[in-house]
C-alpha cells in the first residue's frame, strides 16, 4: 500500500482550510468532552449499572467513537495534523527556507497566528510575522 505523499500548505492555504477544519475540530473537541464526561460519570458512580445501562453506556461510547473517527479521518484527509482533541490544537505542515515547519492553530484564535519548529511543539510556538517578514515565502 503506498502512503500519500504529505501536503504542505502556504499560510495563505492554510487560512482557507481553517474554515473548514475549525468546524471539525470544534466537533471533535465536542465529542472527545462528551466521551471523557461518560467515563468519568461511570467510573465516579456509586452504584454499579445493570446489565441494560452498561449496554446502554457501551451503546453511546461506541456511537462517539465511531464519530470521532469519521471526523479524524475527514481531518486527515485535508491534510491537518490534530494535536490534541480537547484543546482543539491542529497542526498545517509547510515549509519554511527549506525546512518543515507547523502552522499552528487552536480553538478560539482567530487565524492561524503561529508556527513552531516540527521539533519545538506548541511551547515553541512564535508569531507567522517572522514568516512574513523573511525573503522566501512559506511554502
Amino acid at each position: 500500500m503506498e502512503s500519500t505523499p504529505r501536503r504542505y500548505f502556504t499560510l495563505t492555504e492554510a487560512r482557507r482550510a481553517l474554515v473548514l477544519v475549525a468546524r471539525i475540530a470544534g466537533d471533535i473537541q465536542r465529542i472527545e468532552l462528551q466521551r471523557r464526561k461518560l467515563v468519568h460519570q461511570t467510573a465516579s458512580s456509586h452504584e454499579q449499572p445493570t446489565a441494560e445501562q452498561a449496554g446502554q453506556i457501551e451503546s453511546q461510547f461506541d456511537t462517539m467513537t465511531g464519530q470521532l473517527g469519521r471526523l479524524l479521518e475527514e481531518m486527515s484527509a485535508v491534510g491537518v495534523d490534530l494535536k490534541d482533541p480537547t484543546r482543539g490544537l491542529l497542526d498545517f505542515p509547510s515549509r519554511f527556507n527549506g525546512r518543515d515547519i507547523f502552522l499552528c492553530w487552536q480553538i478560539g484564535e482567530p487565524t492561524i497566528n503561529f508556527w513552531h519548529d516540527i521539533s519545538a511543539g506548541f511551547a515553541g510556538r512564535r508569531s507567522v510575522r517572522e514568516l512574513e517578514l523573511q525573503p522566501q515565502a512559506v511554502g
